[in-house]
């Protein structure tokens, strides 16, 4: 009897809503629910749908001596505010060397001493130059980096959530969800990972494990580790040495130095607009300025 009922419930809902009556709380509910999953995946689309071009990078400070070649092998200049075409790029520090880069989805990266990193892939959306009012990236990119040796932090604090940024390990892969990471090769202890703020997740090579890693915490995963598909120990960033939490906070200050406007010329990268730091207007005036008569 119970299911007769049921069934006859089921037959007359579509009556009911074709004679006007209103619908439940819980009808309402699961009708806005579609209508807004149908509307986000309408602007996926379409977002989707939009050309991806190249993007371009600045650079924000260097030091010492940095060796970087493009594609084609040809030597390209890193001279300091250097606007670069950074897909293809090689780049390389040698001992004291420092490299601070930003791209045009404010997205840093920084360079310590002996360290290498190729710019496998860099892609971004279009924008106008009222889409940057939100404070996040403008659009939609994609970013693949190589690190093989060395140290790098990245921070990608403005990053849009559609966005990918991944970097490629001799041992696995790493994307970037949001926030600033700092990401060590050491010979001897393996692969250091530091979320300083935000999260990433590691995948493992040639399979499909993983390991989620939140701020603020480190992990280090050594060559026997890898193989059981298992961090070998975990720390807090409070661990941190203070040169290395500086170099964090160095890569997020480049974030902020340079902003990048939209090209009025079609299928052109957007240019940088370098940012004056608001302590440089509390500064004291040259000369005292006085009107005479």
């Amino acid at each position: 009897m119970a299911s007769t009922t049921m069934r006859h419930v089921i037959l007359e809902r579509p009556a009911a809503k074709a004679a006007g009556v209103p619908l439940g709380r819980s009808a309402v509910k699961q009708r806005i629910t579609h209508s807004f999953i149908a509307l986000c995946l309408g602007a996926l689309s379409c977002l989707h749908a939009a050309p991806m071009l190249d993007g371009s990078a600045f650079v924000t400070s260097r030091s010492g001596s940095i060796a970087a070649t493009d594609a084609a092998g040809q030597t390209v200049d890193i001279s300091a505010h250097e606007v670069l075409q950074p897909a293809g790029l090689q780049l390389s520090t040698a001992a004291q060397g420092q490299l601070f880069l930003t791209f045009s989805n404010s997205v840093a990266i920084a360079l310590t001493s002996n360290t290498s990193v190729q710019c496998l892939e860099y892609e971004q959306q279009a924008f106008e130059n009222k889409d940057r009012t939100s404070g996040l990236e403008p659009s939609v990119s994609k970013l693949r980096l190589k690190l093989t040796e060395g140290e790098l932090a990245i921070a990608s604090n403005q990053l849009s959530p559609l966005s990918e940024l991944r970097i490629q390990l001799p041992t696995g892969e790493i994307r970037l969800h949001k926030g600033t990471c700092l990401i060590r090769l050491d010979a001897i202890t393996g692969l250091h990972i530091a979320a300083y703020e935000g999260n990433l997740t590691y995948y493992y090579p040639g399979a499909e494990a993983r390991e989620f890693i939140s701020a603020p915490k480190i992990v280090r995963i050594s060559q026997q580790s890898l193989q059981r598909q298992q961090i070998a120990e975990a720390a807090s960033v409070d661990s941190l040495s203070a040169g290395s939490v500086q170099f964090c906070k160095a890569a997020q200050h480049a974030s902020q130095r340079v902003s990048f406007q939209a090209n009025a010329s079609t299928g052109e990268p957007p240019v940088p607009i370098r940012i004056v730091s608001p302590d440089y207007f509390k500064q004291p005036d040259l000369r005292p300025y006085r009107f005479e008569d």
